[in-house]
């Protein structure tokens, strides 16, 4: 153990006192270690850092990088700028092989206005990093088995379309199934996003028109899209991608006269307050006379305005000249 300067000590404890602060410090339940020096090097360590699982044991002049390399920029940026500093989740291989997970504080020790050493305390959350790895494999597995299930289902509907007699319900079972598969590509992105409870929207918004754009080429419809990257929770971007399938679906089918080719543009906007829009529009025949998308009974309507109100956005039709644009307005 290497004593504190008389210095240091003068001002508020007596030799008898420093003593009890040194014993305190070595038999303090929390690693700690002062490091001095543009080499990082061990000036005082306690036995709680001296039982960490390291490589090597610190021993006094050491280097810190030749156990702790990956803390060497944090202690640079606090001598630079004499503020504490954390640095969360550094892996360390120990001793025993395994991979550990540490949270570090660095606080500076100043003299003269400059920090010639830091503190530093380290914390052992290797549990914690272990069950967040397992919840989000888990996690991970329920998105998987969900999109499983909704793309069981929904080839159960094409199925039963198949066989339906009449026209209308064979449609509501397509328009059931296209529902059903727009949830699946939710789960989808989440089973392969690093995450696992958002989604990268203007990625899966594209991904999603194109999808919807195989049906709308048939009518001789395109579809373009234009949308800001953004992270979306996952209890949005459902809700938000099913009021996209019904918008996008109507204007395939009834923008245009049949027969006669139009694009479909969709827009996805992020404003700088953070409010975001949704416009999907087109430039066909426009809204029939005293149509109000508040009143409209419609399942496709009804469906649009039931998630933009679970969204607290508000909903709205306006002429595009010609045609119509549906506009979803978010709050931040």
């Amino acid at each position: 153990m290497v004593p504190l300067s008389d210095t240091a000590a003068a001002g508020a404890f007596g030799a008898g006192d420093t003593a009890l602060l040194l014993a305190s410090l070595e038999q303090a339940p929390v690693a700690m270690a002062v490091i001095e020096g543009p080499e990082h090097r061990y000036r005082y360590v306690n036995a709680a850092f001296r039982a960490l699982p390291m490589a090597s044991a610190p021993q006094l002049g050491d280097r810190l990088a030749e156990g702790v390399p990956g803390l060497v920029d944090g202690l640079d940026e606090v001598r630079r700028t004499s503020r504490p500093a954390r640095v969360s989740d550094l892996t360390v291989t120990g001793a025993d092989g395994r991979i550990h997970v540490w949270d570090v504080d660095c606080a500076p020790l100043s003299g003269s206005g400059s920090a010639h050493g830091v503190l530093i305390t380290m914390h052992d959350v290797s549990a914690k990093a272990a069950a967040l790895k397992q919840t989000e494999g888990l996690l991970r597995e329920v998105n998987h088995r969900v999109k499983n299930s909704l793309q069981l289902v929904s080839s159960l509907l094409t199925l039963q379309a198949l066989s339906a007699k009449d026209p209308e319900l064979r449609r509501q079972f397509q328009e059931a199934c296209g529902r059903t598969g727009t949830i699946a590509q939710v789960h989808q992105r989440l089973y392969q996003s690093q995450t696992y409870s958002e989604v990268a929207f203007g990625a899966y918004l594209r991904d999603l028109c194109r999808e919807l754009g195989g049906s709308a080429a048939a009518a001789g419809r395109t579809i373009a899209v234009e949308a800001d990257d953004v992270d979306l929770p996952a209890d949005t971007v459902i809700p938000l991608a099913l009021v996209v399938n019904e918008l996008v679906s109507n204007a395939v089918k009834y923008a245009y006269p049949e027969g006669h080719p139009g694009e479909v543009a969709v827009g996805f906007h992020v404003q700088p307050d953070g409010r975001k829009s949704l416009t999907v529009a087109d430039h066909g025949g426009g809204l029939p006379e005293g149509y109000d998308v508040a009143r409209a009974d419609t399942l496709g309507m009804k469906v649009v305005r039931a998630f933009t109100s679970q969204l607290k956005g508000k909903f709205r039709a306006e002429p595009n000249v010609p045609g119509t644009r549906f506009v979803v307005d978010l709050p931040a």
